[in-house]
């Protein structure tokens, strides 16, 4: 389903076949693309594009079935993402083919990744408060095979992660009661800017403070959360309209809530946290222990 125009093909716009036939010859995949606020919403899968002969941007819509949910929502988005070649078609002993070399090109080069590359790509495809879903998902299904391969957290999925939590505990309900609204940073501001983190020598630092609509808990980590030398980062926002004593305190209780699940996730999570370094020796060490001979240390 055509669901971007570029300045060659405006005209077309009236002509579904004309329309196709266009992205037959011209469109060249660049990326794949997940285009939603609530996941249990996504419709379909876009295939990001150019035109090959004006550069503007192009988007092939592959809807997904419908009523999905779960995990039947994830493998089907998977499964799409590394199967679908829209525009070409492919046959074994070819490989392949189109009107549109460079569209070949790449599907035969998603096809060649190893399964890490292709579970990675997949876990990018998600906003914040989604990737701790498809990130026990692909585990589940796709464990990786070495301890050198993790799939990182973003700020803002560390912040749904612990707000995750919280709920499952039971102490997220006298804060729940009175929130407006609970987002992490890539949903409030609307910047797709997602922070990976690797390193772990931060604190989650709430602060709460009174705006012009009520209370905000403004969520960041202070300290070394990755290798850009920054020592802060934005990470997520809790909002009440409520400006009242009691629902202050209540607002300053859930300070307290979140640092103590964000230290315990962090806590039980730290290999993915670790530099790629620090993994890499991990990965020697084990290495070493399973093949004392070949270290010398027989």
């Amino acid at each position: 389903m055509v669901s971007r125009y570029c300045k060659c093909c405006h005209h077309l716009a009236g002509g579904p076949n004309a329309v196709a036939n266009f992205y037959n010859d011209h469109f060249v995949p660049t990326h794949w693309a997940l285009n939603y606020f609530k996941l249990s919403e996504c419709i379909g899968v876009s295939l990001m594009g150019r035109c090959k002969d004006c550069g503007g941007e192009l988007e092939e819509t592959i809807p997904l079935p419908k009523g999905l949910a779960g995990d039947g929502l994830l493998k089907a988005i998977y499964d799409t993402v590394q199967t679908a070649h829209p525009y070409d078609k492919f046959l074994k002993q070819v490989g392949y083919y189109g009107h549109c070399e460079e569209r070949s090109k790449f599907y035969a080069s998603r096809d060649g990744r190893h399964q890490f590359q292709r579970s990675r790509q997949f876990f990018k495809l998600f906003n914040d408060w989604d990737r701790e879903a498809a990130r026990l998902w692909l585990e589940k299904n796709f464990p990786p095979d070495k301890p050198t391969e993790v799939f990182r957290d973003t700020g803002g999925s560390l912040f749904s992660s612990v707000v995750r939590m919280a709920k499952a505990n039971g102490d997220f309900e006298k804060a729940g009661a009175i929130l407006d609204y609970y987002l992490p940073c890539e949903h409030e501001s609307g910047i797709r800017e997602r922070v990976e983190l690797t390193a772990y020598e931060f604190d989650f630092v709430p602060i709460v403070n009174y705006g012009y609509e009520g209370i905000y808990i403004d969520c960041y980590l202070k300290g070394k959360f990755d290798e850009s030398g920054r020592c802060s980062l934005h990470v997520g926002t809790l909002k009440t309209l409520k400006r009242d004593l009691e629902s202050a305190k209540i607002m300053g209780e859930l300070c307290g809530t979140l640092m103590h699940h964000a230290s315990r996730y962090v806590d039980q999570n730290l290999r993915r946290y670790m530099s790629a370094g620090e993994l890499e020796a991990a990965y020697q060490r084990q290495m070493r222990e399973s093949n004392p001979e070949d270290s010398g240390q027989a």
